[in-house]
């Protein structure tokens, strides 16, 4: 083996981006032939997802690998995970536990299939649940990023106890081509060619295993063939063995009948650590801010499309008062809900609204359309004014920002540092989470909100630990924890960090689950990415806003990669009528909803011990 300090310094991004693209990489296929005896294959519904059971070193193991296709080989790997693929890990991952058997996982992929169908599939809810049962995993976990790990999809089988990366994979928070799409897009319009672009890109992404390590989302960087992966199969298969039969030993201990297991307490100290591993991604100062109160500053929407009747010339006048009068509406102070003129039929049409509608009702429904639930993006003052009573809402570490991460400089930098400072400028915020304490119709509440001002609702390393220390307030008071999502996702900005935040948040989740505490999660539009494939899915109840749009991958990523969008398919109301959420409301009934699971809580928050054995809501001491 070539000593590590005898290897040429760590090669660039863009020519480890080559190196993981190049059609002779190793793949997951290769490793597990290379590495494990006996292997026994499972009929994996998605071909993208190889499930096996084999043995290393006398050891038994379960083998997860995710697939690329390559060149001059048979195969229908696309090299993005099915939501059945991920539906299969997850029984392999129950097997597992069952027979305290160590799961080993080899990642390579572009990321989750993005397509409508997956979206159908369940893309997002799946992935979610992944993660969050690969942090809480009642057996011994290894993974391994053996080429490209690709956002969410490579995450939601990568948490483990140990991890493991080629030196020339790479670990993206989003595909390097999508950041040039989202990112550089003006680069792109002006003419450049996407592989012109790509060196800045994955210098904004960071996706070297250094960066990863430092996380801590890998424990070590294994070493590949000077000239990549490609160039020696049985070297790199070597030494991917030589670290997992020293990984699984420190584990095993030989049983009554002379075989190799896993002691139930050596797994418990395994998810001890793992627990403390995932919720340090992004270390923070801890203590935490004192609570203040938060001031709504924006009433009304300044770009609503209104209109005023009487104002109009006498031929339109004239159709807008008979369009009225068919739908019933007096008011002659209009919102205009994608008003048309159908020159055709002569008749006012809309392409996905509702024409006219009074703008009391729209006011009233918190500045959405009461047809379709279309409207304005709320800021968090709206949010907060829509959810809670009134001048109950007070802030938690509301002054947390990188001033308080340990390693801040690594990620607060450059022109993303002078972005940010110039988004505070104009927010109110000082991260793209806003969270505190309020009362709903009298009872508290933790209430975590997303705002979509700030670099578009993404998280990062602040938003994480502030999403973090909500559950922790949660936990600690006995309250329920609201989420109100409406987020673009990871933020590119600070590379696989944002990508971690995914694990930490649902990891965190675990701690309120564990404790019987009531979590509901509220999706408004737009709700995308990481955001809806982690924290937003995994609420005891899930509400959507009527009319929002919810998609696994933007619709740029998405017909970037060359798939159709349906618009349909990506609302919150195609969820609720494939029954992957509970409920769908208008915004205006939001509040009542919210407070009646509330309630339930209080009244009932153990089962066993109910104390209120009348009916949950009492009308005698409803507040006013």
């Amino acid at each position: 083996m070539v000593k590590k300090d005898d290897r040429s310094p760590p090669k660039s991004y863009k020519e480890r981006y080559d190196l993981v693209r190049h059609p002779s990489r190793i793949r997951s296929s290769d490793v597990i032939k290379g590495v494990f005896k006996d292997v026994i294959y499972y009929g994996s519904p998605d071909p993208s997802l190889i499930a096996a059971t084999g043995t290393i070193n006398g050891i038994n193991c379960i083998i997860l690998g995710q697939e690329k296709p390559r060149k001059g080989k048979k195969s229908k790997a696309t090299g993005m995970v099915k939501p059945e693929g991920f539906g299969f890990a997850l029984e392999m991952l129950e097997q597992a536990e069952k027979n305290h058997i160590p799961v080993v996982s080899f990642i390579d992929t572009y990321g989750g299939d993005p397509s409508m169908e997956s979206e159908m599939g369940g893309q997002s809810f799946l992935i979610s649940d992944a993660i969050s049962r690969f942090c809480d995993a009642n057996t011994a976990t290894v993974s391994y990023v053996i080429g490209e790990g690709g956002s969410g999809g490579a995450l939601a089988i990568q948490v483990a106890d140990k991890g493991f990366m080629l030196e020339n994979a790479i670990y993206s928070v989003i595909a390097p081509e999508s950041c040039c799409r989202i990112i550089f897009h003006r680069r792109l319009t002006a003419g450049e060619d996407v592989e012109e672009v790509l060196p800045d890109a994955l210098n904004l992404l960071r996706p070297g295993g250094e960066h990863i390590q430092q996380i801590g989302m890998i424990d070590e960087i294994l070493p590949e063939p000077e000239k990549g992966a490609q160039t020696d199969y049985e070297f790199t298969c070597n030494i991917i063995k030589k670290s997992l039969v020293k990984t699984l030993n420190e584990w095993i201990t030989k049983s009554r009948k002379g075989g190799k297991e896993i002691r139930p307490a050596t797994i418990k100290k395994l998810k001890t650590k793992r627990r403390e591993k995932v919720l340090k991604y992004g270390e923070f100062i801890d203590d935490l801010d004192k609570l203040a109160k938060r001031r709504t500053k924006r009433k009304f929407p300044d770009r609503v499309k209104t209109i005023d009747v009487e104002r109009e010339d006498f031929e339109t006048m004239h159709l807008i008062k008979a369009h009225l009068e068919k739908e019933g509406i007096e008011d002659t102070e209009l919102y205009n809900c994608e008003k048309q003129w159908d020159p055709d039929k002569n008749i006012f049409r809309v392409a996905g609204g509702c024409g006219f509608v009074s703008l009391k009702e729209y006011k009233d429904n918190f500045y959405a359309c009461p047809k379709c639930g279309k409207g304005e993006y709320l800021s968090v003052e709206e949010h907060i004014e829509k959810i809670c009573d009134k001048n109950t809402f007070r802030e938690i570490e509301g002054d947390l920002s990188f001033k308080k991460m340990l390693n801040a400089d690594s990620y607060n930098f450059g022109s993303y540092k002078e972005s940010l400072g110039k988004t505070k400028e104009k927010s109110f915020s000082n991260e793209a989470l806003v969270s505190g304490t309020a009362k709903i119709k009298g009872k508290d509440i933790v209430l975590a909100i997303s705002d979509l001002r700030f670099f578009g609702g993404s998280f990062g390393a602040v938003f994480g630990e502030k999403f973090k220390r909500a559950v922790d307030y949660a936990v600690e008071h006995k309250q329920p924890l609201i989420s109100v999502c409406s987020s673009g996702g990871a933020r590119m900005n600070e590379g696989p960090m944002s990508l971690a935040q995914m694990a930490k948040m649902n990891m965190a989740l675990l701690d309120l689950k564990d404790e019987g505490i009531l979590y509901l999660s509220v999706i408004t539009g737009p709700t995308t990415g990481g955001a809806y494939a982690s924290y937003v899915t995994q609420g005891d109840i899930i509400i959507g806003e009527e009319g929002a749009m919810v998609e696994f991958a933007g619709p740029r990523v998405v017909m970037g990669g060359g798939f159709n969008v349906d618009r349909d398919i990506i609302m919150t109301n195609k969820l609720y009528e494939t029954d992957k959420i509970q409920h769908l409301v208008k915004r205006k009934d939001l509040k009542g909803l919210l407070s009646y699971y509330v309630r339930v809580f209080y009244a009932i928050r153990y089962p066993e011990k109910r104390r209120n054995r009348g009916r949950i809501l009492d009308f005698s001491k409803m507040p006013s």
